[in-house]
């Protein structure tokens, strides 16, 4: 299908191309995929074109054209405005065609069909953001005169306009676009509050009798329900956010004392008007919108009450709402909201509401949520000053005995397990484990049930403690341990006595009635263990119920056992180190229940919580790593889901991390399980990363017996480190980590830790900086261990990589490459500087060019410092290289060559940024540099000797020539440096590896640096540069200021 012709510069749609366009549309909507693939071809071409929105709009006013084409019409009408309204891209709208456009809309308002009126709508919101008020500042006074007229459903879908303007001009959180905001709200409340108490009459007239009669007579209610709705929304909006949040202004907002009182109100008539339904009447369209009805009521009565918490407890609303709430609690006796039963989201809503009151930190006197301002300190008063109003009402509200039928309510009513989630445990108990553990607890009636529970329980704990304890009395009285299989028999032989409805309220799914209802006892006992610490004695408990209840292996006491393992990992700070092994034994006894996914996962995060605790003993749990070992492998290879799998691999990682040596003696049983893990983990990066981070514990755990996991580790190195696998992003980072670790503790070279990965290191560090800091390190350790071998095979990519980072990144990156470089000059004094002489002129154009910070610049000199003092005849030919490629600064001195002028500028630089170097060991090395300076046969450094000699002589002070010399040792180890920037994420501290501290002790040890006695050495180039510059060196030392020549008579005569 062709797009209508246009020029070149892609002429604008007109009436005239309105056929075609409708084709297109119609031919995108064909069965024919060629046919289907041309019409979305010519679509695509035609959005950039001039007038195709316009056209668009055009078909949407045809009512009489082909509905799925107008819909098709309608979403690309959507799809181009919000793309091109305010935008620079080929095909960006003109604002003639705004201006027409914005016209049209009003004119596209009255849809008959529902999806195409959303379309609309979402246009009008759209282009509300980006036009309203400024360009288009009569919108809404225009959509309220739409209002006016007797059409029921230009009211509706205006309305529904409405609430997609506000909905996406609320979400502009500018304080200009709030202000905005507020101003539309004055605007728009008054009368759509005026519609809404309207049509809440009428809704509520017409509601009893169309709840009983057929969906015919309904009609009319349910049009007006829809318009309700929409009005419920904006006022929900406008309320919450066109004025200021009062939990923060402590302003009182009086729309809240307007709207709040009624909407609580229908909320009520609402609710008694569904529970007076006849249970014989079918479920219809009027029930459905009326639970719709309650639903938002609740949602917009909790989200008023956390926008504005004092203008709803003024409003007198505050205590009636917690009363329906609890009466909802109260009275909820369970099912799924078919007939006259209450939909389990009413007491959802209703706890979290509840909850919300609970935990506001405005009822509580809580600073945090206001916005202070100068006046703080009277806002803060005024804040207590409120929060006193609020608590003796509260207070009152939560009498004990409420406190006590709430907390029972709860815990008999909305904790225990459903036979729907004891089918569903059947059924996929891994799945069952997940749903019940990992989902979001607003979205559930249990997590809401447990967390209101939990809020209300710290906030009265005196009134609720004694009530769980009586209730967990009366559940252990009903159920003893051990009791679950005698139950569950005598509920059966009920049943065939009495029959099927006698024995089904005993039993649930085979379960008795007992140990589901002990199950949600131990279940609010765990979520309260902090507010019960002083009310339970839990040893006593675990000896006499929860050990007992986690070896009973009846069918019918799973959930009980299942609850009193988890129960565990809530009071593990209670637990005593002396009952620790019991409760291993009972642990590692769920996890070898195969087939019960369920139980097993739940034992996997209870020893979790045990091995991760304060208190956790290495050397007690030491029996029990052989077996858990073996069951987390057996439960690795049967999880089918992604989540069980990691919870076991996370905790297979934490006992390898406690146990640190340790884990020695089951290395090879590990090394033979990681290979499986790693290669089924495939596609899951996150479980192949703790894979990778295993591999470190184990590998720093092994030390000098690390050679042992090369057979695993060198090639899921390659695979992490390659650039051309889809997981390299994810794995990169811990596979460096590894690489980093493994090179550091091995005890000699190896070619697959030297020469096969650092290509892909190479590749890597050529593409982003991100990995700088750990791949300096992985090189650093490479020329350490490597020496002569991998230089030789790969100083190449080291230079690489040296030369592409210098000059492009910032401070720490800087610092990061220069301890290579060192280490490279002071490994290989012959051959290092000449390797290195691409990155040392880079450097040098850098420093000369003062494009280095003074704290780069103090460190990168001691490169060239370590230069000079190993291979002087290196270092000057460095600046004989330099001079071509590097220019010298404008104001360098001037010299007979430009090698000598970068040279004098570079020492100038030196001598002034040498107070900047304050390691003692890198400001020894810099002195005796200077010193080998002195012997190059440069006149004009003569002219610099004052300054040479005030150096050289304070360091001597300083490393010998005092009485506190000697007092402080140095440390010589030059490469410490990288340590600035060293393992703040690593995951195991390796820089001390035996197999690395002993290299860098031996490159230590053969360190001029640390050998050489500074006054010594001076004396000594001084008798050479004698030779070099003959009588005008002397000259120059006799015209030194006197004080500076008796350091230096001081110095040299110090030498024995």
């Amino acid at each position: 299908m062709a797009a209508p012709a246009g020029g070149a510069a892609a002429a604008p749609l007109g009436p005239g191309d309105l056929p075609a366009v409708f084709q297109c549309l119609q031919s995108a909507l064909s069965h024919e995929p060629s046919t289907q693939k041309q019409a979305e071809a010519a679509l695509r071409e035609l959005e950039t074109r001039p007038g195709f929105c316009s056209c668009l709009a055009e078909i949407l006013a045809s009512k009489d054209a082909d509905h799925s084409a107008r819909w098709l019409a309608a979403v690309h009408f959507k799809n181009s405005c919000n793309k091109y309204w305010r935008s620079r891209l080929p095909g960006s709208l003109s604002e003639e065609e705004k201006a027409h456009l914005r016209g049209r809309l009003l004119d596209l308002v009255e849809q008959q069909d529902q999806q195409i009126a959303v379309q609309i709508a979402v246009v009008f919101s759209k282009v509300a953001r980006f036009d309203f008020p400024r360009a288009w500042p009569n919108l809404l006074s225009d959509l309220l005169a739409k209002l006016q007229g007797s059409s029921q459903l230009a009211q509706r879908r205006v309305y529904l306009v409405l609430h997609h303007i506000l909905k996406e001009l609320a979400s502009k959180r500018l304080a200009a676009d709030q202000r905005n905001f507020e101003q539309v709200t004055a605007l728009l409340l008054e009368p759509t509050w005026q519609q809404w108490a309207a049509d809440t009459q009428a809704v509520g007239a017409a509601l009893p009798g169309a709840l009983e009669a057929p969906l015919q007579a309904a009609q009319q209610l349910l049009v007006t329900f829809e318009r309700w709705l929409l009005q419920l929304k904006a006022l929900r909006r406008m309320v919450m956010f066109g004025f200021p949040p009062d939990a923060r202004s402590l302003a009182q907002v009086p729309a809240v004392g307007q709207v709040v009182p009624p909407l609580l109100a229908t909320l009520r008539q609402f609710t008694a008007a569904r529970a007076a339904r006849s249970a014989s009447a079918q479920r219809n369209q009027v029930q459905a919108m009326l639970d719709r009805a309650i639903l938002k009521l609740l949602k917009t009565l909790r989200q008023i009450q956390e926008a504005h918490p004092w203008s709803f407890f003024h409003c007198g609303a505050l205590i009636p709402c917690l009363e329906f709430c609890c009466g909802q609690v109260l009275e909820w006796q369970g099912g799924g909201g078919s007939g006259v039963a209450m939909p389990p989201q009413f007491v959802m809503q209703s706890l979290l509401i509840i909850y919300g009151v609970e935990k506001c930190a405005s009822y509580r006197g809580s600073a945090s949520s206001l916005s202070l301002s100068s006046g703080a300190r009277s806002q803060i008063e005024q804040l207590k000053g409120l929060a006193g109003e609020v608590a003796p009402a509260l207070a009152a509200f939560w009498s004990a005995p409420r406190l006590q039928a709430f907390t029972v309510a709860v815990v008999e009513r909305l904790l225990p397990l459903t036979e729907k989630e004891l089918e569903e445990w059947e059924d996929n108990p891994e799945a069952f484990h997940h749903e019940l553990e990992n989902a979001a607890w607003e979205e559930s009636l249990r997590g809401c049930a447990e967390n209101t529970y939990l809020a209300v329980f710290e906030g009265h704990r005196e009134a609720v403690a004694p009530v769980v304890v009586q209730l967990l009395q009366s559940a252990s009285e009903a159920c003893p341990p051990g009791a679950a299989a005698q139950l569950a028999a005598a509920a059966q032989q009920q049943q065939q006595q009495n029959g099927a409805a006698a024995g089904g309220r005993a039993l649930v799914r085979g379960m008795p009635a007992a140990v589901l209802s002990k199950e949600a006892v131990y279940q609010a006992v765990a979520a309260g263990a902090y507010e019960l610490h002083d009310y339970v004695d839990f040893t006593g408990f675990l000896h006499s119920s929860l050990l007992p209840e986690m070896a009973d292996r009846s069918p019918a006491a799973k959930p009980l056992r299942r609850r009193a393992i988890k129960l565990l990992s809530h009071w593990t700070a209670r637990l005593k180190k002396e009952d620790r092994p019991a409760v291993y034994r009972a642990l590692l006894a769920a996890l070898a229940e195969e087939g019960d996914a369920a139980m097993q996962l739940v034992a996997v995060g209870t020893l979790r919580a045990l091995v991760d605790d304060w208190e956790f003993d290495e050397a007690q749990f030491l029996e029990f790593v052989a077996p858990t070992f073996q069951q987390l492998a057996g439960l690795l290879s049967s999880a089918s889901e992604f989540d069980s799998q990691l919870a076991a691999f996370s905790l297979l990682d934490l006992v390898v991390d406690r146990l640190a040596d340790g884990v020695k003696p089951y290395a090879p049983g590990l090394l033979a399980l990681l290979p499986s893990v790693f290669q089924q983990a495939e596609g899951q990066s996150l479980l192949r990363i703790q894979v990778l981070v295993t591999l470190q514990r184990l590998v720093h755990a092994l030390g000098a017996e690390s050679p042992a996991t090369y057979p695993l580790v060198l090639p899921v190195l390659r695979l992490c480190t390659d650039p051309s696998q889809p997981d390299e992003l994810n794995l990169l980072e811990d596979g460096l980590q590894l690489w980093l670790v493994a090179l550091r503790h091995a005890p000699a070279p190896h070619p697959g830790l030297l020469g096969e990965p650092f290509p892909n290191l190479v590749a890597a560090m050529t593409k982003s900086t991100e990995h700088i800091a750990v791949g300096m390190k992985i090189a650093l350790s490479c020329v350490l261990l490597g020496r002569g071998e991998f230089l030789a095979a790969h100083g190449g990519g080291l230079v690489q990589i040296l030369c592409g980072f210098i000059g492009n990144v910032k401070d720490r990156g800087m610092l990061a490459l220069l301890p290579v470089m060192d280490a490279v000059v002071q490994c290989f004094p012959s051959e290092g500087p000449q390797l290195l002489a691409p990155a040392l002129q880079r450097l040098l154009a850098d420093l000369l060019a003062g494009r280095e910070s003074g704290l780069v610049a103090a460190a990168a000199l001691g490169v060239y410092a370590r230069v000079l003092l190993q291979n002087a005849p290196a270092f000057l030919q460095l600046f004989q290289a330099a001079a071509p490629h590097v220019p010298a600064p404008a104001d360098a001195p001037p010299a007979a060559d430009p090698a000598s002028r970068l040279l004098l500028a570079l020492v100038d630089l030196w001598l002034d940024k040498f107070d900047s170097i304050g390691q003692p060991a890198a400001r020894k090395l810099s002195a005796l540099a200077l010193c080998v300076l002195l012997t190059a046969p440069l006149p004009a450094l003569l002219e610099r000797l004052e300054l040479l000699v005030t150096h050289i002589t304070s360091v001597w002070f300083e490393v010998e020539g005092s009485d506190l010399a000697g007092s402080l040792p140095i440390s010589y180890e030059l490469l410490s440096a990288s340590r600035d920037v060293d393992d703040a994420g690593a995951v195991v501290p390796s820089e001390e590896a035996e197999g690395e501290s002993a290299r860098r002790k031996s490159l230590v040890d053969a360190d001029p640096v640390a050998n050489l006695g500074l006054s010594a050495f001076a004396k000594q180039q001084l008798e050479v540069a004698a030779g070099v510059h003959g009588g005008a060196l002397s000259a120059a030392l006799n015209a030194m200021d006197g004080s500076l020549a008796g350091q230096l008579k001081a110095m040299l005569d110090s030498v024995q």
